[in-house]
């Protein structure tokens, strides 16, 4: 079986949130829509073999995402780290007890995102 995972957020903060998972995670937009009661993006990550996709929906309200966080694994965390822009807070990297390296960044909803190096 072939699967892909596709996660959703629903945000008032559409454009912000696109732009920066964009420009953190070099994403690309696979798909987008903007109609008047219906307005998104599904941004994608994708090696040909397996597939990641994050659908950020335009919703009125702000949500409470804590206890949520995002994963993103890195083969080179010190590349990644020193390509980030400047003004992205960011917190790290620390060496967790398993054997990983997290790097803690926050998006502009709040929900906290973790990119790593190291164990599953």
């Amino acid at each position: 079986m072939d699967f892909s995972l596709k996660t959703k957020i629903t945000t008032p903060r559409l454009a912000e949130t696109r732009e920066y998972y964009v420009q953190v995670f070099g994403m690309e937009v696979a798909e987008e829509w903007d109609s008047p009661d219906d307005k998104g993006v599904i941004l994608v990550f994708s090696d040909g073999k397996a597939e990641a996709l994050l659908e950020i929906y335009d919703g009125p309200n702000a949500h409470d995402f804590s206890g949520l966080s995002l994963q993103f694994k890195t083969g080179d965390l010190d590349a990644f780290t020193a390509d980030l822009d400047a003004d992205i807070e960011r917190r790290g990297p620390v060496p967790r007890p398993w054997g990983s390296t997290y790097l803690y960044l926050t998006d502009p909803n709040g929900i906290a995102i973790i990119v790593y190096e190291g164990g599953l």
